[in-house]
């Protein structure tokens, strides 16, 4: 049991391999301007283990990161452009005229369910596909739509458990050692079942055959 390939040393191995991977995101994180490659880096492997079962913890990490820095950065601060202006917006809304309060705060309300759905989407696109930003927008918001249930699924893993760690200040601390062991790999891994569900049937099973040698067998392609 205890052996090479047994039970408890797959089960040790795999948790050593969360926690590995939630400490990168975290080191990678902390210039706050990387936030958007380590996290397409960090659904790079998440997506890695669903297709292949495994993944090489630190060489794809890094090299998701270092080929997906710009793109990612790119996306990252477009997201929080985006996320300042709405903050904004919201917070001028009381102070207009007559109806245009309600006017405005339904407008917000249905400019921002779509900016959500892509920013849920949008990381583990870039790692999964080789496209331009534009394309991969469209993309994030197609597969967002496509499966609704999957993208309501993915939000509640994404934000429940946040929204728990905000809201219950006894067992903060608790959850506080979860995120940084491997809460937000574990998270990544739960999320990425259903990215690799959506994805599956655009990766290309015959790379050679279908012209695709320099690609790597990883990389999912429209």
């Amino acid at each position: 049991m205890f052996n090479e390939g047994g039970l408890f040393s797959r089960i040790f191995g795999f948790l050593g391999q969360l926690i590995a991977l939630n400490l990168l995101w975290i080191i990678c994180s902390l210039p706050v301007i990387t936030a958007g490659a380590s996290t397409t880096a960090l659904f790079y492997c998440t997506l890695k283990i669903h297709k292949d079962g495994d993944c090489r913890t630190f060489k794809d990490f890094f090299k998701s990161f270092q080929e997906n820095f710009k793109q990612s950065t790119l996306v990252w601060l477009l997201l929080i452009i985006a996320a300042v202006v709405f903050f904004f917006l919201r917070k001028g809304v009381p102070s207009m005229p007559g109806i245009m309060p309600a006017v405005f705060s339904y407008l917000l309300v249905a400019v921002s369910i779509p900016l959500i759905m892509i920013a849920l989407y949008i990381f583990p696109t870039v790692a999964a596909f080789d496209n331009k930003i534009p394309k991969l927008v469209m993309n994030a918001l197609y597969f967002s739509i496509k499966n609704i249930i999957y993208t309501l699924a993915v939000a509640a893993i994404t934000i429940a458990p946040m929204f728990f760690t905000l809201v219950d200040a006894k067992l903060f601390p608790v959850y506080l050692l979860i995120w940084m062991l491997c809460g937000f790999s574990l998270t990544a891994l739960a999320d990425s079942w259903f990215f690799w569900k959506l994805y599956k049937p655009y990766f290309p099973e015959a790379e050679e055959a279908k012209g695709y040698e320099d690609l790597e067998t990883d990389q999912y392609v429209f």
